[in-house]
């Protein structure tokens, strides 16, 4: 039986894992603060952070979640968001 490790408790452990370290869904679900399904949807549409499979393990490095993270602005509203887009797709 699993037991269930506390959000805080697994994003303290990102935090002083090195960048090699490798980590199981339920802490990128924590870091991102989203569910289980979000991260496996994103993962079967290719729009999450790349990961790596180990026989039925699915396990995301470090480096990778730091990575992703720094290429996702960050926006103040959702107008903000879509005028950033727009211009994106548009340059």
């Amino acid at each position: 039986m699993k037991t269930k490790i506390a959000r805080l408790d697994l994003i303290n452990e990102y935090e002083k894992a090195p960048d090699s370290m490798l980590f199981a869904q339920e802490t990128v679900a924590a870091i991102l603060n989203c569910s289980l399904a979000t991260i496996e949807r994103d993962r079967w549409l290719g729009n999450g952070i790349p990961f790596i499979k180990i026989g039925r393990m699915v396990r995301y490095r470090k480096s990778d979640i730091s990575l992703w993270l720094q290429q996702h602005s960050a926006f103040r509203s959702t107008t903000e968001m879509q005028l950033n887009n727009s211009l994106v797709t548009k340059g």
